[in-house]
């Protein structure tokens, strides 16, 4: 196989979609669509002029490629179901070795997208890092081929660098997203829009693409300033949950800064 030109993916989620509609995009014969539930089968199959099943023995065996792009405790069961053996097989997970494909096939990888994604907000590849791990060398080179087509930042990452980048990942974007919904509640109980926020939060993002994100922080705490904090707390006193979260990281934050 000199590359990849033909690919089964193997979930229908918001990551299966957008993988799935980027490689079609960039000229990838998607053969296949194959998912447990057969409508979201359906739906990703038409958008890529590619068949479908929900049925994971009738998988395609002519691909060059088979994508799992399901949840990660999903992952085995899948590679249980879908006898692919000596296929070309990858994952997409962020938590899972590399080596749970080994027992199913002889070739095996990772191809994993570093980004949030929705299926109501397909996104463009060209700047996501896409990293790659695969069990030889040739395995390697046809991943960092074909992630090229999407990407222009492609990266060699094992399975434990991988696992790493997964939790900081969840620090930089599901923990900061929820702060975002705190903010909205706070706000909305006192009947101002969350949109007053955006300009600081763009800023927020802005200035750590150009700043290390220590140089970054600013605010009460940056500053050990006990008598806003405390105002803040007091302002929480009927939301217990958010009020613990506030002094967690404010503590966080002053242990760092203000060691003693």
């Amino acid at each position: 196989m000199q590359s990849i030109e033909k690919i089964a993916i193997i979930g229908a989620g918001s990551l299966a979609t957008n993988l799935a509609i980027a490689l079609h995009n960039s000229g990838i014969n998607i053969l296949q669509i194959a998912n447990r539930t057969l409508p979201n089968a359906i739906v990703l199959a038409e958008k890529v002029n590619a068949t479908f099943t929900d049925n994971f023995t009738e998988i395609d065996k002519s691909a060059d490629l088979y994508i799992i792009a399901v949840s990660d405790t999903s992952i085995y069961n899948v590679l249980r179901k879908i006898n692919l053996n000596g296929k070309f097989i990858v994952h997409t997970a962020g938590t899972i070795d590399m080596d749970i494909i080994k027992p199913f096939s002889d070739n095996f990888g990772v191809f994993y997208p570093l980004q949030t994604f929705s299926k109501t907000d397909v996104v463009s590849f060209d700047k996501i890092p896409i990293c790659i791990e695969a069990n030889s060398i040739k395995n390697e080179k046809l991943l960092i081929q074909l992630g090229e087509k999407l990407s222009k930042d492609i990266q060699k990452i094992n399975s434990v660098q991988r696992k790493v980048l997964h939790v900081s990942a969840v620090f930089a974007s599901n923990f900061s997203s929820y702060m975002y919904f705190i903010a909205h509640e706070i706000l909305e109980k006192n009947e101002i829009s969350f949109d007053i926020l955006k300009p600081l939060i763009l800023r927020t993002a802005e200035k750590v693409q150009t700043h290390q994100p220590e140089i970054a922080i600013t605010g009460p705490a940056r500053r050990n300033d006990t008598a806003v904090m405390q105002s803040h707390l007091n302002l929480l006193n009927k939301q217990k949950d958010f009020k613990e979260i506030y002094k967690l990281i404010s503590n966080n934050i002053i242990k760092h800064f203000h060691q003693i």
